[in-house]
């Protein structure tokens, strides 16, 4: 009985990490800046691993996507 009730807790454990692995792929927030010094800016720029991401303060966000790996920044 409690080989399969580790079997379970485990089966359920994998389920949550294999969801924790996509939901952390498909977001963007990878790379943000930090604008807590710098209240002037009201830009705030985000990148994820399929694209890159501008957001203003009036709510407008404009999101372009890599089209090669060559062309990436280096950080």
């Amino acid at each position: 009985m409690a080989v399969t009730a580790c079997q379970g807790l485990g089966f359920v454990v994998s389920l949550i990490g294999i969801g924790g692995i996509i939901a952390s792929t498909c977001m963007d927030q990878w790379s943000t800046q930090d604008l807590y010094n710098n209240p002037v800016t009201a830009v705030f720029n985000y990148q994820g691993l399929w694209r890159s991401c501008v957001r203003e303060s009036s709510g407008f966000t404009e999101c372009r996507g890599y089209f090669t790996m060559l062309g990436l920044p280096v950080k």
